[in-house]
């Protein structure tokens, strides 16, 4: 059956599957769980699963990539070839592992660690079997019920960096108080200039936010709570927070991270508060242009500029030639551009389409690096992307 078929058929499992709100982790997790045994994990999981009819999820860079048509025996004796590191669900650079789900839970198992997502009586069932096994883990982490705006409506004048870059990477901008996280985090990666592929969240002293991220089905998204920070006290979907139910002073302070691999992390502070609204998101203010989407993290992009001064570089062709492009210019910043596309996600949301809906379920933006959309066989970047950023004032939009 055709994979898109097949997650047409069970939608719901997966809708139910990304969406339960109870998680609960193995300890060790950021070591892969050296100091538990795998053995009893997975026997743990076994009398856990106990019969019930279960989807076996191929993982690749965190997204479902298809479904594993083998045997519950096949599904058992390939989870105990992880204690070897070895195995069909796991290889080396844990690109490509493999979820399990079914109308109740959304297991991921790695070596000697597992994570779990259920409602809160299974979760209590699945720790009660894990203590049985001497297993131990974290806490059961929860998402509060959505919370609405408060009464009382201002704007708020914020200015974010990026950290660990001198010079400065910064912008300052204003909004309205009644957005929600996840709009907060479109209208950053607009003023920014990042592309909206990866997960995110705001943290504030032991308070997260977590947001959904932007391709769909995504383990990254369900389980980015556990891997910084584990001992926060409490986790909020970015959806259901709104911002005045956050700020609450001038000069607070807030972390922004991107990309929870190359992990660009953000310092957010609120200058000012304002009583007036403003029409729109506007930025006022900034320096320098927001690193390329995944070049590395820090360092990575650090080691790109290096390349991008020496075209005798062997990895120039590469590096600048094939996937930079040699007319990247880390210090200019395109405050115009900035605001036009400010201006559109107001019209969206003028026109009665959730700005946060718009960019993350019905369209996409088009890779510099992925085919034109054209049909000439060229990189975007090397087609029609000058055309679009000159009409468009941003990179084309496609459906998903």
């Amino acid at each position: 059956m055709d994979i898109q078929e097949f997650i047409d058929q069970h939608y719901s499992i997966f809708e139910k599957a990304h969406g339960l709100n109870y998680y609960i982790e193995l300890l060790d997790g950021l070591n892969l769980g050296k100091d538990q045994d795998h053995k009893a994990i997975i026997d743990a999981l076994l009398k856990f699963i106990n019969g019930r009819n279960v989807i076996v999820l191929k993982m690749n860079d965190d997204r479902i990539d298809g479904i594993v048509d083998i045997t519950k025996d096949d599904m058992i004796s390939n989870l105990y070839c992880l204690g070897d590191e070895k195995g069909l669900f796991h290889d080396e650079d844990l690109d490509i592992s493999y979820a399990i789900a079914n109308e109740d839970f959304f297991a991921y198992v790695l070596p000697n660690n597992m994570m779990l997502s259920a409602d809160k009586e299974t979760i209590t069932v699945f720790s009660s079997i894990l203590d049985d096994f001497s297993i131990q883990y974290f806490r059961e982490k929860s998402i509060s019920e959505k919370k609405t705006p408060k009464g009382s409506h201002t704007s708020i004048q914020f200015k974010i960096s990026l950290n660990d870059i001198k010079p400065d990477i910064w912008r300052r901008f204003v909004v309205n108080d009644d957005i929600s996280l996840h709009e907060l985090h479109t209208i950053i990666q607009i003023v920014m200039g990042w592309e909206d592929y990866h997960a995110y969240n705001f943290r504030s002293k032991d308070v997260c936010i977590e947001g959904e991220g932007n391709n769909g089905f995504c383990v990254d998204s369900m389980w980015k709570g556990f891997h910084t920070n584990v001992d926060l006290e409490k986790t909020f979907a970015s959806g259901d927070i709104y911002v005045n139910n956050l700020v609450t002073y001038e000069k607070q302070e807030f972390e922004y991270v991107y990309d929870l691999g190359d992990r660009w992390i953000h310092k957010l502070v609120v200058e000012k508060i304002f009583s007036e609204r403003v029409n729109s998101a506007i930025v006022i203010d900034g320096a320098r242009c927001c690193p390329p989407e995944d070049s590395g993290g820090v360092y990575g992009y650090f080691e790109m500029l290096e390349i991008q001064k020496d075209p005798s570089h062997e990895l120039y062709e590469e590096r600048i030639v094939d996937w930079l492009g040699e007319d990247f210019d880390s210090e200019f910043f395109d405050i115009q551009r900035a605001n036009r596309i400010l201006n559109d996600v107001r019209s969206w949301r003028e026109d009665g389409t959730d700005s946060s809906e718009y960019s993350t379920i019905k369209m996409r933006k088009l890779g510099r690096n992925e085919p034109c959309y054209c049909g000439s066989e060229k990189k975007y970047k090397k087609c029609c992307l000058p055309k679009d950023m000159n009409s468009l004032g941003t990179q084309r939009k496609i459906p998903i």
